[in-house]
């Protein structure tokens, strides 16, 4: 039994890469993370959740949002400041734990006063 193979003719519109996408958005280069606000600084955009949507609204553009690229924004924040609280939580505990430290004056170790 012979089978014949025929090829089917495939023309690409674009050649198969990966591309890379901005993290900005096309509105007002809204990056759906923060923004700046005269006086106040950079300031966390708000997130609109809908009941039985499975999108998320970025405050600032309206831009309708992927849920896991907002957790992923929210899991990175929740990340650093539970390290930054935790370096505090070690900073503080080993400035407790200390008796004694260095005059400035004359130089010799002086007893910290606890009030």
């Amino acid at each position: 039994m012979v089978t014949t193979i025929d090829k089917l003719r495939c023309v690409l519109r674009e050649p198969p890469f990966l591309k890379v996408v901005g993290r900005w958005g096309d509105r007002d280069g809204c990056d759906h993370r923060s923004y700046y606000v005269e006086g106040r600084g950079f300031v966390p955009v708000t997130y609109y959740l809908r009941e039985g949507e499975t999108e998320v609204e970025c405050g600032r553009c309206h831009t309708r949002l992927d849920p896991m690229f907002v957790l992923r924004i929210m899991a990175s924040e929740e990340t650093q400041w539970s390290r930054s609280r935790a370096n505090y939580i070690e900073e503080m505990q080993r400035l407790r734990d200390r008796k004694r430290t260095r005059c400035f004056h004359c130089g010799k170790m002086t007893e910290i006063s606890r009030r």
